[in-house]
This record gives structure tokens, C-alpha cells and sequence, in this order.
């Protein structure tokens, strides 16, 4: 029989393995991603940004066209294309984060800890990058 802290050892070994499975999931995907990057290397600020935006932009396309079209109703179908659009802006930030250096995993967790705060300190809901 184990002890409670043997427990308790065992339970954080387990979370730490599916959060490095995680992070290597991530991960794993922007290397991959990486192998369909064509673009110039020249202009990969430019490139990039561009993608990410353009992307974001037919995300939101599809969303006013729902609320135009549709009363604000979405099918299943409006979900899979706007899913395919969220997948396109993820291959942009990968990319954007190759560029400069980062591996995604750490994106991600910086972003958590950020947000984490921001709910700490009870400005999640404000606004301002500082805050």
C-alpha cells in the first residue's frame, strides 16, 4: 500500500508526463508545419504578419456572413470552415514563432502565465497590453 505521499509524487509525475506530452505535441507540430513554409526568407516579417492577419480576416468574413445570411445560426458546415481558417492562422503563428526563435510551448505557457495573472490581479477583463 502507498502512502499519501507516494500519492501525491505519483499524481504530479503523471501531470508533468501529459504536460510534456503536450508541449512536445506543440511542438512537434511547428517543426512539421515548418516543411510547407514557402514563402521569401527576405520578407518573412512581412509574409508572415500578412498570413496571420489574412487569416484572422476570412475567420471573421465567415462569421459576419453567418450573422448576415443566417441570422447568426451556425451549421456544422460554417464550424468546419471556420475551424480549417483557425488551422491556417495557427500554421501562421508557428511559422511567426519559428521565425523569431521561440518554440510554441513557450508561447503558449507565457501566454497562460500572463492571463493567469491578468485573473489574479483582477484586470482580466480590462484592457491595455500592460495591465
Amino acid at each position: 500500500m502507498s502512502t499519501p505521499n507516494e500519492d501525491s509524487e505519483a499524481l504530479a509525475l503523471a501531470r508533468k508526463t501529459i504536460e510534456d506530452k503536450k508541449r512536445d505535441s506543440i511542438d512537434t507540430y511547428q517543426s512539421s508545419a515548418g516543411k510547407f513554409a514557402q514563402f521569401p526568407q527576405d520578407k518573412a516579417w512581412e509574409y508572415l504578419s500578412l498570413g496571420i492577419t489574412s487569416e484572422s480576416g476570412e475567420i471573421a468574413s465567415k462569421v459576419k456572413k453567418v450573422i448576415r445570411d443566417k441570422d447568426g445560426v451556425f451549421s456544422d458546415e460554417d464550424k468546419s470552415a471556420i475551424a480549417a481558417e483557425i488551422g491556417d492562422v495557427i500554421w501562421y503563428a508557428a511559422m511567426l514563432a519559428s521565425h523569431v526563435g521561440v518554440k510554441m510551448s513557450d508561447v503558449l505557457a507565457q501566454n497562460i502565465e500572463k492571463l493567469q495573472s491578468r485573473l489574479e490581479r483582477n484586470v482580466i477583463a480590462g484592457s491595455g497590453d500592460d495591465r
